[in-house]
């Protein structure tokens, strides 16, 4: 099976029951990270960006920069849903910036 297609589907129950029980793992300027067990298989990424914080390009580019980077790193294989909070400084994050984000919140998840 073809996991990128599905690396982002979420149900609306799925997104409620992750916000609840979810862990704030990162807080930052720019992005919170939430990480919760996946229910499935592999892991996935949900990012919420709000017309708050940027125009539809801006928001567009940063979902996929923390999609490619997610897909791109297998992150999907620690079967941990990971919601990407996106704050207005977070726009201007460069990937790589984003890229350490993203895996010191993984490994901040594993330590705990």
């Amino acid at each position: 099976m073809a996991i990128a297609p599905y690396i982002s589907h979420f149900s609306q129950s799925e997104v409620r029951k992750v916000f609840r029980k979810a862990r704030r793992v990162l807080r930052d300027s720019g992005l919170d990270i939430l990480l919760y067990p996946s229910s499935h298989e592999f892991g996935r990424i949900l990012v919420v960006t709000s017309r708050k914080v940027g125009s539809a390009p801006q928001r567009n580019k940063v979902r996929r920069r923390l999609k490619a980077i997610f897909y791109k790193d297998e992150l999907f294989k620690h079967n941990l849903d990971c919601f990407v909070i996106i704050k207005k400084p977070g726009i201007n994050y460069s990937s790589d910036q984003l890229s350490n984000l993203i895996h010191h919140a993984f490994k901040l998840y594993q330590k705990k």
